[in-house]
Order: C-alpha cells, then sequence, then structure tokens
C-alpha cells in the first residue's frame, strides 16, 4: 500500500513512547483501518493501531502496556486495576494471562458502550496511585483483584508485589476485609505468598508443588561453597525432613546454561563442570536428593507429581483437596 507520511510518523512517534498509535483524526482513522485490513497493520483495542512486525516482537505483557499507555492517553481519568495495574508495577506474572482484556477501576458498572476487551471491576471507593501519567489501584487493591487467577499464578504476583516492597501481607489483609472480594482466595494466597521467591518462574512452580498437596518447601536456603566461602550456593527449594533426608530442588535445571546465543557466555563444558562440583559440594553437606524441574514439569501436573515423588518430597494432602 502507497506511503502515508501521516501514518508513518505517527507510527514511529508511538513506538518511540512504546504505545499504541492512536487514529486521532477522521483521515488517520481510516487510513489506520485500511492498512490494518491489508494486514500491515494490527488492531488490538478499537481504534488502536501498531505495526503489525513490531508488534510481533513484542511479548504478550509488553503489548499489554503499549494498549495501556494509549488508552491512558485517551482516556486519561481511567484507573487500570487488576491484571493491567499488575503491569504498569511491573510486577512478575506468566504471559499466559493475557488474553486481550484490559481491566479498569471504577465506581459504577459496565457501560453499553464499552467494548468486549473492556472489564470494569466495581469499587465503592477507588484507591488511586500514579505511575507518570498512568493513573492505577494501590497495591494492595491489585493484589486482591488478581486473587482471581489460578492460585499459581496468583502466587507469582503477590511474590512480586512484596519482593518490590510496595506493600505489606498485613495491608492487603486489612483492605481485603473491607471490599467486595473473594477473601477465601485472598487469604490462601497471603498465607503462602513468600518475598524470598527471586522471580516468577519459582512462584509458579512453588504455587504447583501447593496445589499438588506436597510440603511447602523451604526457599532460597544456603550451604556452604568450599571453593568460594565469600559466595555461598543458594538453592531454589528445599525440604529438610524428620528422618534426616535434606532435599533440594532447582527450578529450570541444566537449561539456564545451554543459552548458546549470549556471546558472553563461559564455555558450555565449564558451566557443566561447574553445576556437577555444585552438586557434589550439596551431597557432602548432607544433600541426599537433586531435583531439575524444567518448565515442562512446572506445566504438567503429572510430570512435576512424578518428579516430587520419585525424589521423597512428602505429600500432605490430595490434589483434590486444593487447601
Amino acid at each position: 500500500m502507497k506511503e502515508h507520511k501521516g501514518v508513518t510518523a505517527l507510527l514511529r512517534t508511538a513506538e518511540q513512547e512504546r504505545r499504541c498509535a492512536i487514529g486521532e483524526s477522521r483521515s488517520l482513522y481510516h487510513a489506520l483501518r485500511r492498512r490494518a485490513e491489508a494486514l500491515e497493520l494490527v488492531n488490538p483495542y478499537p481504534n488502536l493501531y501498531s505495526d503489525a512486525g513490531y508488534w510481533r516482537g513484542l511479548n504478550s505483557e509488553q503489548q499489554s502496556m503499549h494498549v495501556i499507555r494509549a488508552l491512558s492517553r485517551m482516556h486519561p481519568k481511567w484507573v487500570f486495576a487488576g491484571l493491567s495495574a499488575a503491569c504498569v508495577y511491573g510486577y512478575q506474572h506468566a504471559y499466559s494471562l493475557h488474553d486481550g482484556s484490559v481491566y479498569i477501576a471504577g465506581t459504577c458498572g459496565a457501560s453499553v458502550r464499552d467494548c468486549a476487551q473492556l472489564k470494569r471491576i466495581y469499587m465503592n471507593r477507588v484507591p488511586v496511585w500514579c505511575s507518570g501519567s498512568i493513573l492505577m489501584t494501590s497495591p494492595a487493591r491489585t493484589l486482591i483483584d488478581c486473587a482471581v487467577f489460578p492460585f499459581p499464578n496468583a502466587l507469582a504476583i503477590y511474590d512480586s508485589a512484596l519482593r518490590a516492597g510496595h506493600v505489606t501481607i498485613e495491608e492487603v489483609r486489612t483492605l481485603s476485609i473491607r471490599s467486595n472480594c473473594d477473601e477465601s482466595a485472598v487469604r490462601r494466597l497471603l498465607d503462602h505468598a513468600n518475598p524470598l521467591s527471586e522471580n516468577g518462574g519459582e512462584s509458579l512452580t512453588r504455587g504447583n508443588i501447593e496445589e499438588l498437596g506436597f510440603a511447602a518447601p523451604e526457599l532460597q536456603i544456603e550451604f556452604e561453597n568450599p571453593d568460594n566461602p565469600t559466595m555461598p550456593y543458594r538453592v531454589d527449594f528445599c525440604w529438610r525432613l524428620a528422618d534426616g533426608r535434606v532435599i533440594v530442588a532447582e527450578f529450570d535445571g541444566m537449561t539456564k546454561y545451554a543459552d548458546t546465543t549470549n556471546p558472553n557466555r563461559a564455555s558450555l563444558q565449564a558451566k557443566l563442570d561447574y553445576e556437577r562440583t555444585r552438586e557434589r559440594h550439596l551431597k557432602d553437606q548432607g544433600v541426599t536428593v537433586i531435583i531439575h524441574l524444567f518448565y515442562e514439569d512446572v506445566m504438567s501436573p503429572e510430570r512435576l507429581s512424578a518428579k516430587l515423588t520419585t525424589g521423597g518430597v512428602p505429600r500432605i494432602h490430595s490434589h483434590r483437596d486444593g487447601r
């Protein structure tokens, strides 16, 4: 399609500002629509556009933030909530939670003019925080609204917020009592949330371990490193059992050493040698079993359960209990 200088400039400015382009005039709107119909542009939300190639280079969280920034520009009084607010805060979460929905808070219900992607979360009083020009709900309220997601996914968001120091467990607990929400889901998340979880992958793993009914592990337990006493080994998950067994589980296992795209990486062989030495040192200090968990294991209840059971991790209730 013939280049439209106005559209080209609009898209370039939007990309520089990490947001979608907006059809702000009738002529631009129709020019953008024509290019979206020709598949040159994507149209992720009504009247919002992005170059198709540029859009494909973004992950789903980045795509959501491009929509949020544009909508904040179009509707400066909107207060983003739920997963949308979690994105603005930068809380780690599974990209699979993104389905194109945009969440905003309000003291009234949905409007007939709302598009299907807009999800309004009703609140008697909206606690407003601000990040630049973007308004969003407070961290505590954001966590309460994210409790609707499956427990392992929501746990990653809770861990991330606590790790960032944005909120305390007591603040969330107090607000949940005064809010219209699923108090039991919030309470369960607060009982298990832990800022020691270093990233969303570890949180997701821990949440699935709990869902399957296995005993909760200790996190980030340190062991001596004889080769470098000032840099002790830290393991992701650890179970110290009454019979003296010590079980360790590591999320992502050896895959973190297999990235051949990093030009600054040490040799793969050196990293494999380091891992073998590390495991020997851990076993010298009483670790009886080391379980390597990969993302595919974490996302498959059968695989995760089999690995934990084979490793000797005790199960304290059945998967069906879900408590």
